[in-house]
């Protein structure tokens, strides 16, 4: 919901250095609006920013109640407020949604599908609770017997009461993966299987058409991520009933074997959120032109954030450079936006202006200059020239990860260089020129 008038008023009238620290906050690249808000994204969320994918998502869950989907894409993409928004329109349609952040819940950098799927149990008691719905009798009791085994103490027949239980094992081994191995060895010792007590609980609740949304395991460790999913022959979520979605680390994407995921996720030819596209590309030329559809959009997510404190003091100069160099990333335009600010501050401005998003932009470009390893160039030059990301396996994804490349799509998937890194090869050139 927008902020209320009298506080969005006294926003507007604060003094420059009072406005600048509420931009450092919405422009933070770690900020999260959806914490303030009551359900869905937040009031920053521009539902345009990727609306031809997630009408896909949407009419995939739509069309199949037991839908396995597959989310990858770019660090800073918009892969999790895209889930929110999914997920705020899928409950007010009156469906039973469990949006689970593993990131907050569990140790990511060693999870293990036992945790993941306490995670997703809690959430989805949770959710069942607030919507006033209940799974059987018989099934609270075997998650009560299974919880109280762990424990050593009683829990109550209470979905807030179980679903606390949960949280409180997974709070108390995250930290420790002693701890970890522990729960794991006393739980398979138990013969409770979670993927089954998970099943269980989803049949219950399967008139109310449960949606799981794991979101997180994009931040597994490349080794894990094909274990997880490729190595593995129970793939996570497969078994269970109902709906899910889950992120994946945008490497797994490049695998040799990810297209045997397509066998068992509906949509593993098409799980990748590209960037907000900047520039179309014409393939019959090989030459790509501004999108002006892309930029209006990412002057939305600028908007969106900016309006309530000040409108004017992002000065539209400075928006438009800022996007460019965003390459359509969007928590890379909220990066630089966020520097900006800093820039404009320390030479005394009242105005975020094009000179301080520029000075953003060269230090972007100096850490990728400290990041640059011989190894990236030809890969560099050939997505410079061809649009195309053709490399050593480690390389790709390392220009992936590292947002050296954007990925994009019309069609077909093809590669541009954000600004800052055009600006990296050009000054390499200049030197060995």
């Amino acid at each position: 919901m927008p902020l209320p008038f009298t506080l969005a008023g006294a926003i507007m009238n604060a003094d420059p250095r009072s406005k600048f620290r509420a931009l450092t906050r919405v422009f933070d690249p770690i900020y999260r609006p959806y914490l303030d808000a009551d359900d869905g994204p937040g009031t920053s969320y521009v539902p345009e920013a990727h609306e031809q994918y997630r009408e896909e998502l949407e009419a995939a869950l739509d069309l199949n109640d037991n839908a396995k989907l597959l989310l990858a894409g770019q660090p800073g993409c918009g892969k999790t407020t895209l889930l929110l928004s999914l997920a705020h329109r899928l409950r007010r349609e009156g469906r039973l949604v469990a949006f689970v952040d593993l990131e907050a819940q569990t140790a990511v950098q060693d999870l293990g599908s036992l945790e993941m799927y306490l995670a997703a149990k809690a959430e989805l008691l949770t959710e069942a609770k607030k919507a006033g719905i209940s799974p059987s009798v018989d099934t609270l009791d075997v998650l009560r017997a299974a919880l109280e085994r762990l424990l050593g103490n009683a829990v109550a027949r209470d979905l807030d009461a179980i679903a606390g239980a949960l949280r409180r094992i997974l709070s108390t081994v995250r930290e420790s993966k002693l701890l970890r191995d522990e729960m794991r060895r006393q739980i398979k010792e138990g013969g409770n299987e979670p993927i089954d007590l998970l099943a269980q609980l989803l049949d219950d609740l399967a008139e109310h058409r449960p949606v799981i949304v794991l979101d997180g395991l994009d931040k597994l460790p490349p080794v894990q991520a094909r274990d997880a999913f490729l190595g593995d022959e129970k793939k996570p979520m497969v078994e269970a009933p109902g709906a899910a979605i889950l992120t994946i680390p945008i490497s797994l994407i490049y695998e040799p074997t990810f297209n045997v995921l397509s066998e068992r996720y509906n949509n593993a030819g098409s799980a990748v959120l590209p960037a907000v596209r900047l520039y179309d590309l014409d393939t019959a030329t090989n030459t790509r032109r501004r999108s002006e559809d892309g930029v209006r959009i990412m002057r939305r997510i600028v908007e969106a954030r900016v309006d309530a404190i000040d409108p004017k003091i992002v000065m539209p100069e400075a928006t438009e450079r800022a996007i460019v160099g965003s390459g359509g990333n969007i928590r890379e335009l909220a990066r630089l936006l966020q520097s900006s600010v800093v820039k404009a501050h320390v030479r005394r401005g009242t105005f975020i202006e094009e000179q301080d998003v520029v000075a953003a932009i060269a230090d972007q470009r100096e850490s990728f200059r400290r990041a640059y390893d011989p190894r990236f160039l030809p890969v560099l030059e050939k997505v410079r020239r061809d649009y195309r990301l053709e490399g050593p396996g480690d390389v790709t994804k390392q220009l992936l990860y590292g947002l050296w490349v954007m990925e994009y799509r019309n069609g077909i998937a093809w590669y541009c260089l954000p600004d800052p890194v055009e600006q990296l090869l050009r000054q390499m050139e200049h030197w060995t020129g």
